[in-house]
């Protein structure tokens, strides 16, 4: 797993499947990935998860919305050793009338099961959390102001009980117009938290904590 920085994820299985997530472009960032990739998911229809002109390598793209962004396109997906199911659910609190809806990725790559909330800005009913089941990886938005803030990602997690959480969607060196808040309002006063230093890490799941943590990655800009 490679952290590309806001909702952007690099993950790659164990055959060799190259998937990135809500890939975001130069007007969000100047430092935005350049990535090859087999696989792109894209939660939601805007314009800081759907850019694909940085992706190479003519991958398949797994829209969790139809193409007009108004309703969820019920996505269940394969790829060599990856597959791939969406949750429905919305970018805001009013059932989607304020920024619409959006989609969680659920991902089992190889024998681990993780998930990708997208800009979720919601706490999850009882539904939902039976629809994503068991995580050993959840990359979840903290930064509030479009998706859910500190507070209620800490209910997500209390919710959904994953064994690693990965923060994303904060404020950073470097977003551009982003009225979001940065990692710390997540992390402070929180035990179990391991700030990595690097933004590549590899996930083997007999090494996975017994108790959740938290993965505090940092961001890059390669060219994979």
């Amino acid at each position: 797993m490679r952290w590309l920085g806001h909702a952007s994820f690099y993950l790659e299985s164990p055959a060799g499947v190259r998937l990135v997530t809500d890939p975001y472009g130069p007007q969000v960032s100047p430092a935005a990935p350049v990535v090859t990739a087999d696989v792109v998911t894209i939660s939601h229809e805007h314009f800081d998860h759907n850019y694909l002109e940085n992706i190479k390598g003519n991958p398949q793209v797994w829209r969790g919305l139809t193409p007009d962004g108004s309703d969820w396109s019920g996505l269940e997906q394969t790829f060599k050793d990856v597959y791939a199911y969406t949750v429905p659910a919305y970018h805001d609190d009013a059932a989607g009338n304020k920024r619409g809806k959006i989609a969680i990725f659920v991902f089992e790559i190889g024998n681990l099961r993780l998930a990708h909330l997208g800009d979720l800005g919601h706490l999850l009913d009882e539904e939902q959390v039976q629809k994503i089941g068991r995580l050993d990886v959840m990359m979840i938005p903290v930064g509030g102001y479009f998706t859910i803030d500190a507070g209620q990602a800490w209910q997500v997690v209390g919710a959904l009980k994953p064994r690693v959480v990965v923060p994303m969607h904060y404020l950073v060196p470097g977003l551009q117009g982003f009225p979001i808040v940065g990692v710390d309002a997540f992390t402070a006063g929180r035990a179990n938290v391991r700030r990595l230093g690097e933004g590549k890490i590899d996930i083997w799941k007999e090494k996975l904590p017994a108790e959740t943590e938290v993965w505090v990655l940092a961001a890059g800009q390669p060219r994979i």
